[in-house]
């Protein structure tokens, strides 16, 4: 083969690699909110890696409650939550704080914030943004009372300062992998990873929570202002236990 012929062969084993490690490697995902109109944006502070809780005793007192104060969580609560729940732990990479089946990430999260609800907080329904830790406000509205009329009338949904809505792209998933059946497994399972860190995050910061399940989809979708592509999976109300 001539010399030429060889850097030929050399640039297009080169460029088949290139083109190979693209489709392989994972590619990150951003936050789909072009449905919504954001009003404004809340930087959130940095999550605290070292707790006064160890993991086994949070596992140990990890406990459902559904009766809450109306005392205000503070806004270094909210960044912890949220964090353990879909943050990023790994810039480099984006990865998450919890597992995802192909590095798909399709779960957004919400959180509901009554008045006072949040110290240092306005009202509202913010979504969060793990790239950056914030919050982008969509709504100026109090919405805890709809959420609880869409969530069958449950009373702790208003009642508690704020409310956290997990919700799953599937389409996402299924982008990736094809089979539909499999990709809601995997996305409902992801939800189910972030619900339990939400949990044991709550616990450490002296917080309560309950995972809800029972709710009218497409009046929790008019509430919140979905865009199409997104399902809601849970609700976590999450505040200081009256107990």
């Amino acid at each position: 083969m001539s010399r030429k012929g060889k850097f030929v062969l050399i640039i297009l084993i080169i460029l088949l690699g290139i083109t190979i490690a693209y489709l392989v490697w994972p590619q990150p995902t951003t936050t789909n909110n072009s449905q919504k109109t954001v009003i404004s944006t809340v930087n959130l502070p940095s999550p605290i890696l070292q707790g006064n809780m160890s993991v086994e005793q949070a596992i140990q007192n990890r406990r459902s409650v559904r009766h809450y104060t109306n005392e205000s969580i503070t806004l270094q609560d909210v960044s912890q939550i949220l964090w353990a729940a879909q943050g990023i732990t790994d810039k480099a990479q984006n990865l998450r704080s919890v597992p995802s089946g192909g590095q798909v990430y399709p779960l957004e999260v919400y959180i509901i914030v009554g008045k006072d609800g949040v110290t240092g907080l306005s009202e509202g329904i913010y979504h969060y943004n793990p790239y950056n830790n914030s919050l982008e406000k969509t709504s100026e509205s109090d919405a805890r009372s709809d959420l609880s009329q869409a969530a069958n009338g449950q009373a702790w949904v208003k009642q508690a300062p704020v409310d956290i809505v997990i919700t799953g792209d599937y389409n996402k998933m299924v982008a990736k992998y094809k089979d539909e059946t499999l990709c809601t497994r995997f996305v409902n399972l992801e939800a189910g990873h972030a619900g339990e860190n939400i949990y044991l995050e709550a616990e450490a910061r002296g917080l309560v929570t309950v995972a809800l399940g029972s709710f009218k989809d497409d009046q929790v979708h008019s509430v919140l202002g979905l865009p199409d592509n997104e399902n809601t999976i849970y609700i976590y109300p999450v505040g200081h236990s009256s107990l």
